[in-house]
């Protein structure tokens, strides 16, 4: 009773301080804003995990330590003075409850291999399948639609034309290239009092240009190109790409008169962040080179520089392709949107508009949380806590599992969350000191939001490859279900048959696709080359057809380009397809009539499931009232049995008769040794039913004429009273 009692007091103690401070929260008028709450709440996160993830280690490290060198007196062995005493009534209780329990636990039951299979089965999937819906609710929780709609915008106001500013769709030659930028970069974000730091874009404004706009140009050794890729050329050159160049002191100060003339000098941070390709109609541009020249961040000096350019021939028959980079921010949407818009020149002198913009939410994210949102953040760190120290756990006991397959799966799962945090923090740093750069109105530089974009698109890479992986890893787990099984055997005995597929569809793609290249390769951007060729004619066979259109691979003829439709339509998209499809189905239904054959002895894991979660169970079925009740039907019990086995012969006399009449029955083979087992199981649960009858009645005989420790009066003493009353 001392226990209970002190339980109770516990629990009381925590109510009633949960009710204080919920009183204290919602009437003393304590109120924080919505972003400084969640930064509280994150503060606290961040506290938590160093408690747990650093300190306590070192703390059982020291306390292990002390323990070693310095062990304890081991105390004396004193009775307990309150130790419960078990009267008879209490081991009739305990006997009836175990009873029961042996009523569901049957001899398949009783298998401890199995049992032990299912128990880590069940907590594996416990943490997988938690980590796996953490992740979808994490997606669900952070996906910005607003982000979308922006970039969307964004693209519309710089592709076309917008009043006085030029689109970049509409730009047909080099004087038009100056235009655009005079137009829609100098123009639509200055102001024509030269104020320093620009003005608010024209088209919204509540956008600003955040730093200046950075012009790239790469150029070729000569304007004359062939077969083989370009050599973009790294030379200083003087004035009006003139040579020999000269080098004069001054020079080397990067003056902003000599930086256009001046290749870009790249670092390994530059190389390892942006070393990127941007893909053209014609040849793929590496971001890491060019020639350089920064815009001013007022409209007079921006407008001088492109004089300057213009006059000096910045832009000539060996460019190759233009970029113009800069980034813009909307206060009301807390939105940045990085923008690269770049210009490729074909060799017939024709440029092209390219554009990538990118938005993203790089300051005060925590205020942009939702409830929900902070609450999937605790979940996910718990979550991801516990997946990590049963994987560590479990490597400590026994290191040799680092050599099984899914087993590295969990480690790498858990390296990459480690990398993506690693990621998110360099990401967060680097914003911060861009944003000091703004803070100090230091709005002459080129501020390059580029390197914390792409290393959002590298965070989203690797989380999508951890998701990947615990997917897997949830696949693996869900081996226990029939259907898994099944599906994995079938891909197992189809494998050589779907890989000889698989080759064979290749081959059609890759051969269809340099017919398409070869022929119609210079009138369609679909299959301008061969890389792009093999990835229109996939996209095609795996059915999206709104990709290509007939007339695109009618240049080489109408009738040559109707039979490579119907190649592509037909054979790969089709017949290949379908010949997969029909394989697995076949295998499929060959592994299932195996499947079905074969009679296992031992529990399902639902079944396992069922009596190793019995007392969860019942009291949900408890709570809810779904416990099935015996309906009468106004019938007594005689005549429900009865009308029970009635039904029962009457199925019978109908198989007997079904069987007359029909070719073909397959019959499920008799197991006999399952047959005895469940024979076995019958007899076993029909003398603990008998044994659980046999202790209630013994139980309610004991509450009816026994004391308060039910012990029944003796026969002497039954004499005695019956004595005493004949004498009175």
């Amino acid at each position: 009773m001392a226990k209970k009692f002190s339980n109770i007091i516990f629990y009381l103690t925590l109510i009633i301080i949960a009710i204080c401070v919920a009183c204290i929260w919602m009437f003393s008028g304590f109120r924080h804003e919505y972003g400084k709450f969640n930064m509280i709440l994150v503060a606290f996160l961040a506290v938590t995990l160093l408690q747990i993830l650093i300190f306590t280690p070192i703390k059982f490290t020291i306390l292990s330590l002390d323990a070693a060198f310095w062990p304890a007196h081991q105390a004396p062995e004193t009775p307990n003075e309150n130790a419960n005493v078990d009267t008879f009534m209490d081991n009739l209780r305990l006997r009836l409850r175990t009873l029961r329990s042996e009523l569901m636990i049957t001899e398949r039951h009783r298998n401890e291999r199995v049992n032990l299979k299912y128990r880590l089965i069940t907590e594996e999937l416990w943490l997988t399948g938690k980590l796996f819906l953490v992740y979808f609710f994490m997606a669900l929780a952070f996906f910005d639609e607003l982000l979308y709609f922006n970039t969307e915008a964004t693209e519309i106001l710089f592709q076309y034309n917008r009043g006085d500013a030029f689109g970049l769709f509409h730009v047909a030659d080099v004087p038009d290239i100056y235009f655009f930028v005079v137009t829609s970069l100098v123009l639509a974000f200055t102001d024509g009092k030269n104020t320093s730091g620009g003005a608010p874009w024209i088209h919204a404004e509540g956008t600003r240009l955040l730093g200046v706009v950075r012009l790239r140009q790469l150029r070729t050794e000569s304007n004359r190109l062939g077969l083989s890729l370009p050599v973009f050329t790294e030379r200083d050159f003087g004035e009006s790409w003139t040579l020999p160049y000269e080098r004069v002191p001054y020079t080397d100060k990067y003056w902003p008169i000599y930086t256009p003339w001046l290749p870009s000098v790249s670092v390994a941070r530059d190389n390892l962040l942006m070393g990127i390709n941007h893909v053209g109609h014609m040849f793929n541009y590496p971001e890491s080179k060019g020639y350089k020249v920064l815009l001013s961040d007022t409209r007079y000096k921006s407008l001088q520089i492109i004089d300057y350019l213009m006059n000096k021939n910045w832009l000539d028959a060996n460019t190759t392709a233009l970029f113009m980079d800069f980034s813009l921010y909307n206060a009301d949407a807390n939105t940045f949107t990085v923008c690269t818009l770049w210009v490729e020149k074909f060799p017939y002198q024709y440029p092209d508009g390219h554009m990538k913009v990118e938005s993203h939410t790089f300051v005060e994210q925590l205020r942009e949380f939702t409830k929900f949102g902070m609450l999937m953040v605790f979940v996910f760190v718990v979550t991801w806590l516990q997946f990590t120290k049963a994987f560590f756990v479990k490597v400590w006991y026994d290191p040799r599992q680092l050599k099984t397959l899914w087993v590295l799966v969990d480690a790498m799962i858990v390296a990459l969350s480690v990398i993506v945090g690693m990621i998110m923090a360099v990401r967060d740093n680097m914003v911060q000191k861009m944003i000091k750069k703004v803070e100090i109105a230091v709005v002459v530089d080129f501020l390059d939001f580029r390197e914390p974009a792409q290393l959002s698109y590298l965070e989203d890479v690797v989380t999508g490859l951890t998701v990947a992986l615990v997917t897997m890893r949830l696949w693996k787990v869900m081996q226990f279900s029939a259907t898994f099984q099944l599906f994995t055997k079938t891909i197992a005995m189809a494998w050589d048959a779907l890989l000889c597929t698989f080759v064979i569809t290749v081959i059609f793609i890759i051969a269809i696709g340099i017919a398409t290249v070869t022929i119609n390769g210079n009138y369609t951007s679909n299959f301008r080359d061969f890389p792009k060729g093999i990835v229109t004619v996939t996209c095609f066979a795996f059915g999206y057809t709104n990709l290509v259109y007939p007339p695109d691979i009618f240049y080489g003829g109408e009738w040559l380009g109707i039979v490579l439709y119907t190649i592509m339509g037909f054979v790969v998209k089709y017949m290949l397809i379908n010949l997969i499809v029909s394989m697995m189905r076949d295998q499929m239904a060959s592994v299932k009539a195996d499947r079905d054959k074969k009679v296992r002895q031992r529990i399902t894991f639902w079944q396992f499931l069922r009596v190793e979660y019995a007392f969860f169970i019942n009291y949900i079925v408890k709570v809810f009232h779904c416990q099935r009740g015996y309906q009468r039907k106004n019938r007594t019990v005689a005549q429900n049995i009865q009308r029970e086995l009635n039904s029962i012969e009457l199925k019978r006399r109908k198989t007997k008769i079904s069987s007359i009449y029909s070719e073909t029955i397959y019959v499920m083979p008799i197991n006999k040794d399952l047959e005895q087992m469940k024979y076995r199981e019958r007899i076993e649960r029909t003398f603990t039913l008998a044994a659980i009858l046999h202790t209630q009645m013994e139980l309610m005989e004991r509450l009816m004429f026994g004391d308060e420790e039910g012990n029944l009066p003796s026969l002497d003493q039954d004499d005695e009273q019956i004595t005493d009353t004949e004498e009175d």
